[in-house]
């Protein structure tokens, strides 16, 4: 019996060695970055102190080229943390960040592996399947980078596409594993259809989604509820001459169920944004506008905000890639030094308009931008202490790029907000002015 074992070992060892190779191809690409921020305080109050920090982050995607339009891809973040920040976490609370799709800080300290999946080009389509980016969509505005399971398919014809979309954000099933509870249908997902127009010039797309996140339901912890609902996001970018335009548009109709006081409300969202920029080859200069519906908390049967879906603030804002301030609603404020506007990740509730110029010079880049920011609706805490102050104040960004190879650059910066009555509560004096000096130097592979 022990011979029949060896001889059986050697020939599945010689029919191993035996067989191809396969030959397979891998791609690196990815960004290093190590920057510096001073803050002249944390806050919007006399009291509130100043802050200085170094950060850095390294990022890295793989791709495994199998055979011809077959790949996997993979990607993960290493070290991105505050230098000598003795937490687990890159950022100052308990958990790491956007990034981490709800893991805790230690699993993210040292290498955090973000998407994983599958891409083949095929006959009838393009597929992608596995964690994987799927928010951005048009332009910058309303998109979050992160991952999550996805099923997509993009069939190109021609100058045209079209294409559906699954996103699975929750399961139920394996989530609460609680004899005693049945949470099967605590699942989120959301279904899409796209479809657009893309040439040399022009680039146009519509995506129609359906969702429903009953994450949360039947919890009855505060704010557990189902919502289900439909969003609409239409997009437009398009070159003539020395003019370049964008636009896009997230409509999100839905209702929400909530568990507490078994009540629907209603919902309806809405964020827009266009922008102009022409460039005539010294100088560039352009404007910007961009809305995202806020609460009104006198209206109890309606609630002016999208679901918690994916990237954690809901649809119909200004999403996290958004980022066109450096202290008001820039992920770099709220990330490393905590969220001392209460302003958050993403624009909401807000009305901003900006006016910007630029000069490139040789190696160099030079911009500056003057943006005032308004809020949509009121809000719970500052609006109802002061009914009559609804503006986040006036800022000026100033930055300046030097390229110093084709991979490497380095980028130095100030911003200044003069503060609005937006953050004033009752009792409180006029809140105090916020200035951020910035550099970050960028190497990209």
């Amino acid at each position: 019996m022990k011979k029949f074992w060896i001889v059986l070992a050697s020939l599945a060892l010689a029919a191993v060695f035996a067989m191809p190779a396969a030959a397979v191809d891998v791609k690196f690409s990815g960004e290093f970055y190590a920057a510096g921020d001073y803050y002249n305080r944390t806050g919007t109050t006399k009291a509130d102190n100043s802050t200085a920090f170094f950060h850095q982050r390294l990022r890295v995607q793989t791709e495994f080229v199998v055979s011809p339009g077959l790949s996997l891809v993979t990607r993960f973040d290493a070290l991105e943390k505050i230098w000598g920040d003795t937490h687990w976490t890159g950022t100052r609370g308990n958990s790491y960040g956007r990034e981490s799709n709800g893991g805790w800080a230690r699993v993210a300290e040292n290498i955090e592996v973000q998407q994983a999946y599958l891409q083949y080009a095929s006959k009838v389509g393009n597929f992608t399947v596995g964690y994987a980016d799927w928010n951005p969509w048009g332009t910058t505005f309303g998109d979050s980078y992160g991952a999550d399971a996805i099923i997509r398919w993009i069939l190109p014809v021609q100058n045209f596409f079209v294409g559906a979309l699954y996103v699975k954000t929750h399961e139920g099933s394996t989530t609460y594993k609680n004899p005693g509870l049945n949470r099967n249908d605590n699942d989120a997902n959301l279904y899409a259809l796209i479809g657009g127009l893309t040439t040399d010039k022009i680039s146009t797309g519509l995506k129609v989604a359906y969702l429903r996140d009953a994450s949360t339901k039947g919890l009855f912890v505060p704010g557990s509820n189902e919502t289900n609902g439909w969003l609409l996001t239409p997009y437009f970018i398009g070159q003539f001459g020395p003019v370049k335009l964008q636009a896009e548009l997230e409509y999100f109709k839905g209702r929400m169920e909530w568990d507490a006081d078994v009540k629907r409300q209603r919902i309806q969202a809405l964020a827009a944004y266009t922008e102009a920029t022409v460039d005539i080859g010294p100088v560039y200069f352009g404007g910007l506008f961009a809305y995202a519906s806020g609460v009104d908390a006198a209206k109890a049967d309606k609630k002016y905000t999208g679901s918690n879906f994916g990237d954690g603030a809901g649809f119909a804002w200004g999403g996290v890639d958004f980022q066109p301030t450096l202290i008001l609603w820039n992920e770099n404020v709220t990330k490393w030094a905590g969220d001392f506007t209460g302003t958050g990740y993403g624009m909401k509730n807000a009305k901003l308009f900006q006016m910007y110029v630029g000069a490139p010079v040789k190696d160099f880049d030079f911009r500056l931008a003057l943006s005032y920011a308004r809020a949509d609706e009121r809000n719970t805490v500052n609006w109802l202490n002061n009914p009559k102050n609804s503006t986040y104040g006036w800022e000026l960004d100033a930055t300046a790029t030097y390229k110093i190879t084709n991979n490497l650059s380095y980028m130095v910066g100030a911003g200044y907000l003069w503060t609005g009555d937006y953050f004033r509560e009752k009792g409180d004096s006029k809140p105090k002015n916020i200035y951020v000096i910035t550099n970050k130097l960028t190497l990209n592979f």
